[in-house]
């Protein structure tokens, strides 16, 4: 089952945003500091360029790529969400001809 899949049956998951996410939101006028949990309620694939698109639960309905959200660990599809995050990042800094020492 792809990761996408098995993500829409565990709807809604709690996620918290990164630090690079969380100064964006804030600098645009949104209270969300890493610490408060937000809810991804729909996930879908956007493409190559943008691989997984989470709509989260805050006010604008806002869509972010799943790699600038964390999940808690005791999740049960943090295993599978964490290696695709990390598989992502990589993949996106070989694309732009940079290397990443380890993740």
């Amino acid at each position: 089952m792809e990761l996408i899949d098995e993500m829409n049956v565990h709807l809604p998951i709690p996620a918290f945003a990164n630090r690079d996410l969380s100064r964006l939101l804030i600098k645009n006028g949104m209270d969300i500091k890493p610490e408060k949990e937000l809810k991804i309620i729909k996930v879908a694939q956007s493409g190559e360029e943008g691989g997984i698109a989470c709509f989260l639960d805050i006010p604008e309905y806002f869509i972010v790529s799943l790699t600038m959200l964390r999940i808690k660990p005791d999740h049960p599809l943090y295993d599978k969400i964490s290696a695709y995050q990390k598989k992502r990042i990589r993949s996106i800094f070989r694309s732009k001809g940079l290397s990443l020492r380890r993740l």
